[in-house]
């Protein structure tokens, strides 16, 4: 049978900003490298072909001014790659961008957060009788 099935965007997100940053997706590994960016996945909804997803992207760093601008710049690339449609993903919205924070496992990092929408088709797959 053909069903249609959400994808998993905080796996999508990660392998589009990869080879461009440090990103993981949750949860955080124990040791990870700075700067470095958290992707995760905090609600969404679906209507007929098409999802929505709400993410939150973390940035952390050694100062504010780095985990801005590796947020920042990690936006722009995602931007970038939607606007190619070069994955599932094929509309983006940010809604709050550079919220600050200190991360909280490690209060000595800087932490920029932003939300964004992610909007996606549903993937087809098949899927057979037990």
């Amino acid at each position: 049978m053909e069903i249609l099935v959400s994808i998993d965007i905080e796996y999508i997100v990660q392998q589009a900003l990869k080879d461009y940053f440090t990103i993981y997706c949750r949860p955080l590994p124990k040791n990870y490298d700075l700067p470095c960016l958290l992707v995760t996945q905090t609600g969404g909804n679906d209507e007929d072909t098409i999802d929505f997803y709400s993410i939150v992207i973390d940035s952390r760093a050694e100062t504010e001014g780095e985990a801005n601008e590796y947020l920042r710049k990690a936006i722009g690339v995602l931007k970038k790659v939607v606007q190619e449609q070069t994955t599932e993903m094929r509309h983006i919205e940010v809604n709050s961008s550079m919220s600050w924070g200190n991360d909280p496992v490690r209060p000595d990092l800087a932490m920029c957060s932003a939300t964004i929408e992610l909007y996606a088709h549903l993937q087809k797959e098949t899927i057979n009788k037990k």
